[in-house]
């Protein structure tokens, strides 16, 4: 990773294609033998900051001993306007409930009702709440399984009980009741409609939903979102829109290895681009390598390479510009965070000091002194970040009576003050 770390100085001075190849101490391919279409590609991106598709999706092509010109670029995307600074969240994790009606192929998050508790009581809610202030936590990540209450009459018979209607009731009472305690709700429901959002920005400065990928073709039958109802495109592509339209800092993202391929992962990005050109709302983009676990139907599926990982991120950092924060999850890619931070990203999402990641719990959070370490050794400043980004910090985006609320968290720089 040095030699990368190298390679982005050396053309961090230049900015041009030809400057990669000046330091004798770079172990890549040498300059006249590197195909001259990726090389044009990129200098037209360095001077308009803008690409086609059919370009973008010549670059996804590139060779191993080509892509560190990928990355040097969208490297150079990235300090333009995030410098060396790379930020992440200090989260509680709590899965409201892990019922749900879709049967994703890669999902372990799922449950079944008699496998454990129907959902995650306000007691316990408020009990992690209150313990994860203690520890210094600023957001509190909300996630639930997909309208369950649709396939589940037990589960919709114990919301009821409780006095909520569904899980989306349930979701934004917690987080009503959750602000109260000093920690920023961050709400994960699925696909929402507009009265739903209304009510979650009420309580929460910023919600997410991945898009995961744009392709219906994955709905069919054998593939990874086959059964799921909540997966068509078009309704997730919905409620991020309605989002924008009611200016939530919104995150999202895609899902790679799970059956897409460069085409759909592509169109995947500039639909999220598209959205965003529409209303700005878009604070990151998650870019989430699928990983094969046991007991999944997707056990035998191959996990994408580093180099697919690399030229995702490279390129989403390209369609986005500057516009959009973009992350990749540390916990799955803990050697391999780094690469990413050279390929354009600029976040390293929540991690979490009381709580797994119930997603993905086969993969542990790194410890946050370390990866403070790792991220200073190469020359970067790691800080951490409320759930809403800085540069959504503002009445237009956040309800005045939670801004008052996160300013007191903040510096000047709008990330959390260090004490």
């Amino acid at each position: 990773m040095m030699s990368l770390f190298n390679i982005y100085n050396n053309f961090k001075k230049e900015k041009n294609i030809k400057s990669l190849f000046d330091s004798h101490s770079i172990p890549i391919r040498d300059y006249d033998l590197i195909d001259k279409k990726y090389i044009e590609i990129l200098e037209e991106y360095l001077n308009t900051q803008n690409l086609s598709r059919d370009k973008l999706m010549v670059l996804t092509k590139m060779p191993i001993e080509e892509v560190s010109l990928l990355m040097a670029v969208a490297n150079d995307t990235r300090e333009n306007s995030k410098g060396n600074l790379i930020s992440f969240s200090k989260n509680v994790f709590i899965p409201l409930t892990q019922l749900c009606r879709d049967q994703c192929s890669y999902c372990t998050f799922k449950i079944e009702p008699g496998e454990g508790p129907l959902l995650v009581t306000p007691e316990e809610v408020l009990k992690s709440t209150k313990k994860a202030v203690e520890l210094g936590c600023t957001e509190l990540l909300f996630v639930s399984g997909d309208k369950p209450e649709k396939n589940y009459d037990i589960y919709k018979e114990k919301l009821k009980s409780m006095g909520y209607t569904s899980t989306a009731d349930y979701m934004i009472s917690m987080s009503e009741i959750c602000l109260e305690e000093n920690i920023f709700p961050h709400s994960n429901l699925g696909i929402a409609n507009q009265s739903e959002l209304i009510r979650f920005k009420n309580s929460n400065p910023s919600m997410g939903l991945m898009l995961e990928s744009i392709s219906e073709r994955l709905m069919d039958p054998g593939m990874a979102h086959f059964r799921c109802p909540d997966k068509y495109p078009k309704a997730r592509i919905k409620t991020i829109s309605l989002a924008g339209e009611l200016n939530i800092p919104w995150t999202s993202g895609i899902l790679i290895g799970i059956g897409e391929n460069w085409d759909e992962r592509i169109d995947s990005i500039l639909e999220l681009n598209r959205i965003n050109n529409l209303y700005g709302h878009i604070q990151e983009i998650i870019i989430q390598n699928f990983n094969p676990k046991p007991g999944i139907k997707m056990e035998g599926h191959p996990a994408p390479t580093d180099l697919d990982m690399i030229k995702t991120v490279s390129l989403s950092r390209l369609i986005m510009s500057n516009s959009v924060n973009i992350q990749v999850p540390p916990n799955l890619n803990s050697k391999t965070y780094m690469l990413h931070v050279f390929s354009g990203v600029n976040d390293l999402g929540g991690v979490s000091p009381i709580t797994i990641d119930y997603v993905n719990p086969e993969s542990p959070w790194p410890q946050i002194d370390l990866m403070k370490n790792t991220i200073s050794e190469f020359g970067f400043h790691l800080r951490e970040r409320l759930p809403v980004y800085p540069e959504y910090l503002s009445s237009d985006y956040i309800e005045d009576h939670i801004l008052g609320r996160a300013k007191k968290f903040i510096d000047k720089t709008g990330f959390v003050a260090d004490n």
